[in-house]
């Protein structure tokens, strides 16, 4: 039995660490999971990064685990996924990779799909490897649903979903800069989020990204030259994304080469677009 799967990597519009509430977009940068089931009484599990070998295979093992006790199965397993995110930069990683692993057991298993549960069981396995702070829930839902997503991360609720302009471009920065988790200066700029967060409500999706991306910077000592110097070459909106360290920025096409030339002198830099389709077996 085989399944195989894609999600999406997730754009930041509100980090949901400061006050539980969130909200993201997906990004047309996709993990791509393949797993074999076999039914012979073992279950052992085995999992390959393929494009990350020095990376450990525990969350898409985990993913396969979970999936397969909620469903009282005890077959073996293999599992592999391939990815076009770059891993621990702020672009949901996790969230995709557990989507998509989840998602190609189902196919392989061939059960009904059940969104939610699809996209609980790939935070419980986030959670269960102590990969996620918040669950992610818009993290989660963005990379699996595309589109706007805004979300009460606490009760595991969408609030709000939206489409992006797939129109738009959307720059990824990966800096050189170290990652922060300091959660207690997350915390403590909550009042100040929700400012941003109810800017998303309203639909001003442009100024709440950048408003959370300057108080999160600033939170996690991060450069806020960043995202202004992408404004000043003619940025729609630009902003850290997650905990960072990356920074993404919407352009419109006549902007692109500007924005692009600007964000360059700062690392590496990926085009993508806003994907509203989400998830997908393939």
């Amino acid at each position: 039995m085989e399944g195989s799967a894609y999600a999406l990597a997730s754009g930041t519009i509100i980090n949901a660490i400061a006050m539980g509430k969130g909200s993201a977009f997906g990004l047309d940068l996709k993990v791509y999971a393949k797993v074999k089931l076999i039914d012979d009484g073992k279950g052992k599990i085995e999992g390959k990064v393929l494009d990350n070998p020095n990376i450990k295979p525990n969350l898409i093992i985990r993913c396969v685990k979970n999936t397969l006790e909620y469903f009282n199965l005890d077959y073996s397993a293999y599992v592999e996924t391939k990815t076009e995110i770059p891993i621990r930069s702020g672009l949901s990683s996790s969230s995709a990779t557990s989507n998509a692993v989840v998602l190609a057991t189902f196919d392989a298993l061939n059960e009904k799909i059940d969104d939610e549960l699809i996209i609980e069981l790939g935070i419980k396995s986030s959670f269960d490897e102590g990969l996620t702070i918040t669950g992610a829930y818009d993290d989660a839902t963005a990379s699996y649903f595309g589109g706007i997503t805004i979300t009460d991360n606490i009760k595991r609720e969408i609030i709000k979903k939206d489409n992006m302009d797939e129109n738009l471009n959307v720059l990824v920065l990966i800096p050189k800069l170290e990652k922060n988790l300091d959660v207690e200066s997350m915390k403590a700029i909550g009042k100040f989020v929700d400012v941003a967060y109810n800017e998303a409500l309203k639909g001003n999706y442009f100024k709440a990204l950048f408003l959370n991306g300057i108080l999160y910077a600033s939170a996690l000592n991060f450069p806020t030259n960043i995202a202004i110097d992408a404004l000043k070459s003619g940025a729609l909106t630009a902003g850290l994304s997650g905990t960072g360290p990356s920074y993404i920025a919407i352009v419109e096409d006549d902007h692109v080469e500007k924005v692009m030339s600007t964000l360059n002198k700062y690392g590496k830099v990926i085009k993508t677009k806003p994907n509203n389709c989400g998830a997908k077996i393939i």
